[in-house]
C-alpha cells in the first residue's frame, strides 16, 4: 500500500512540475542554439536502496532548481540547486543539507535521429559534479551526478 500511495505521489508531482524555456528572439519557432531555460521540479526522495529501507520514514520531498542554456540541439549546460532535508535510515531527524551542481545535458533524441518530425518528447541524460553539504554533518562533500530526464512540450515555452 505503501509503495502504490509513493508511486501516486510520484506521478502528481511529475505533472505539476515544469520547465519553462525563453527564446532571445522574437520569431515563433524557438530555435535549441538560442534557448535559455529554467525549471522547477518537485519530487521525492528515499534514504537505501534494499527492500526493507522501503518505509515511510525513509522518504521526503525533493525540491530542484536549474537554469542553463542550449548551446546546440544535442547539448546544454546547467546549473542547479537541490534540497532541502532528508531522513536517514538510521533515525528519524530530518537531515537539513544544501546541494549545488553543474552538469552537462545531452539530448538523446536529437543524438540518434535529428531529423525527426515528433520534437515534443525528449529524453534526456544529464551528468555533472556538484557540492553536497551536510548541516547535520557540518561536513562538504563533492558528488557526480549521473540520470535521465522525460520531457513533454505541453505549450510553446512550457515542458512537463
Amino acid at each position: 500500500m505503501l509503495k502504490k500511495n509513493c508511486l501516486i505521489i510520484s506521478l502528481i508531482l511529475l505533472f505539476l512540475s515544469v520547465n519553462k524555456s525563453q527564446a532571445q528572439d522574437s520569431s515563433n519557432m524557438i530555435e535549441a542554439e538560442q534557448t535559455w531555460f529554467i525549471g522547477i521540479n518537485a519530487g521525492m526522495q528515499m534514504s537505501g536502496y534494499k527492500s526493507e529501507d522501503f518505509i515511510s520514514s525513509n522518504y521526503s520531498p525533493l525540491f530542484n532548481f536549474t537554469a542553463g542554456k542550449w548551446f546546440s540541439p544535442l547539448l546544454a549546460l546547467q546549473i542547479g540547486y537541490k534540497g532541502f532535508y532528508f531522513y536517514s535510515i538510521s533515525d528519524d531527524l530530518k537531515h537539513h543539507y544544501n546541494f549545488l551542481y553543474g552538469e552537462a545535458v545531452l539530448n538523446l533524441n536529437n543524438a540518434i535521429d535529428p531529423e525527426r518530425s515528433n520534437k515534443d518528447w525528449s529524453l534526456l541524460l544529464h551528468t555533472g559534479v556538484g557540492y553536497f553539504y551536510n548541516h547535520s554533518y557540518g561536513k562538504p562533500n563533492t558528488c557526480v551526478n549521473i540520470g535521465f530526464q522525460n520531457t513533454y512540450q505541453i505549450a510553446n515555452q512550457f515542458h512537463a
